[in-house]
């Protein structure tokens, strides 16, 4: 039987964004470089996993059979990505600690992948796309498909908590803790019909409106979904919790609940189960099955025994806390890319502010201004110290937990997608300002 071949560009951007591949991962929030362990197979510590990217594309582009060696694989794989543009950005090949290199993505695809990815988006978001329409909507999205650009997620917009939750929080407190110098809210259910809840991916200009007209329409979106992610000074989010052992995605869940959640390792619990004390969410670790390597596994599930009452992120007013509960150090950072040596260890003592609603806010003022666009996720290291002082990647860890502020998210993906021109406007700005002042 025949194999079709696959395009090596959108297979690799699919494999990068899997998290299978221990030591494959991006390098930048942009997910326009990334690295790719090169490890010489003389080393001692040289093993199987090394090769395990080479390995796929191997069988993947030889008619499902990986023909030759791992120096045939390697040496093909880096062939490939000279062929359709990859750059070499860095050789860490004799790096005694972490061998490995780095390559840019082509510029052209990724120019025509966003293209693709704005065009969608207004397609559907103005319901373009009818039973009759012209427009392969199938075929669109499978352009898309691996490129970490897809369409805005479905299923975070309004939603009410169970009534069990409702009945728990009480005036004085969220997530059981009060924070110091923090005016405390009972966090706010409502429907679609009271006209409050979590904010709504907007949808992106069309019709054939260009230059002013579009960009006002896209400051107005702007500013309706940030006033539904700040209502009073209550900051209004979901989490996404994503779970990596040594680098390798084992794990992605969705919680549901404005107060926060409660990292633990139960694994017995298959989804966020509410803590009726806490009015948060408990989310368990899975155990280490998947890790090929018994060492890193057994360490792994050394730290997992240890975690006890777990790690506590949580929702009090304008600010994300967070609050060691269990015996095993965590450590935490904004940036996946860390670089600063300088570890930050999350308190045990009382709940530690880890990120201001008003520091995202100036951060989106920044951005307009020509700078970075602000985070919108927690990187936390369990066990091990992170940053890491000798600059070793966050991929190497043995357990790392990205909790992801889905109100940021859509905020951030609406800045990206429009491009920072779109959101210059004294009237933006002004109103951004005021938010500052108010949180």
């Amino acid at each position: 039987m025949s194999h079709s071949k696959p395009l090596l560009i959108p297979w690799l951007r699919s494999q990068v964004d899997s998290g299978r591949y221990p030591g494959v991962a991006w390098t930048n929030p942009q997910h326009t470089e990334f690295c790719v362990p090169w490890k010489h197979a003389l080393r001692q510590d040289s093993s199987r996993v090394d090769v395990l990217i080479f390995k796929a594309w191997a069988e993947v582009s030889g008619n499902g059979r990986a023909q030759g060696d791992p120096s045939v694989w390697k040496r093909n794989f880096r062939s490939a990505l000279r062929a359709k543009g990859f750059k070499l950005v860095s050789d860490n090949k004799n790096d005694a600690a972490n061998p490995h290199k780095v390559f840019s993505w082509p510029e052209e695809e990724y120019a025509t992948a966003v293209l693709l990815l704005v065009f969608l988006n207004m397609m559907q978001t103005n319901q373009y796309l009818s039973a009759e329409s012209t427009i392969d909507q199938d075929i669109l999205e499978e352009c898309l498909k691996g490129m970490n650009i897809e369409p805005p997620t479905e299923g975070i917009t309004v939603f009410e908590s169970p009534p069990e939750q409702q009945q728990q929080h009480n005036q004085g407190v969220i997530g059981g803790h009060v924070l110091p110098e923090q005016q405390q809210y009972p966090v706010a259910f409502e429907d679609a019909v009271g006209g409050v809840g979590l904010p709504e991916q907007p949808a992106y200009p069309m019709d054939g409106a260009v230059g002013v007209a579009c960009d006002q329409q896209m400051v107005e979106q702007f500013k309706d979904t940030m006033s539904k992610t700040m209502v009073g000074d209550h900051f209004k989010t979901q989490f996404r919790v994503l779970v990596y052992y040594r680098g390798v995605k084992v794990s992605e869940q969705l919680v549901e609940n404005e107060a926060g959640l409660r990292l633990v390792y139960r694994p017995e619990l298959t989804q966020p189960v509410l803590d009726h004390e806490t009015g948060l969410f408990l989310v368990s670790l899975p155990r280490p099955v998947a890790m090929l390597d018994h060492t890193q596994a057994n360490l792994t599930q050394r730290i997992l025994d240890k975690l006890g009452q777990g790690l506590e992120v949580g929702v009090s007013g304008p600010v994300v806390y967070g609050q060691r509960l269990g015996e095993i150090k965590a450590f935490w950072s904004l940036c996946k890319f860390d670089h600063s040596r300088q570890p930050q260890e999350v308190s045990k003592l009382e709940p530690q502010p880890l990120y201001l609603f008003k520091d995202f806010v100036r951060g989106m003022l920044d951005f307009i201004t020509g700078k970075e666009c602000p985070p919108c996720s927690l990187y936390f290291c369990l066990g091990e110290k992170w940053p890491d002082p000798d600059n070793r990647p966050l991929e190497k860890k043995l357990i790392t937990v990205e909790v992801v502020l889905t109100s940021l998210e859509i905020l951030k993906s609406m800045a990206v997608g429009g491009g920072a021109s779109s959101l210059h406007s004294v009237e933006l700005q002004i109103s951004l300002e005021e938010m500052m002042e108010l949180c």
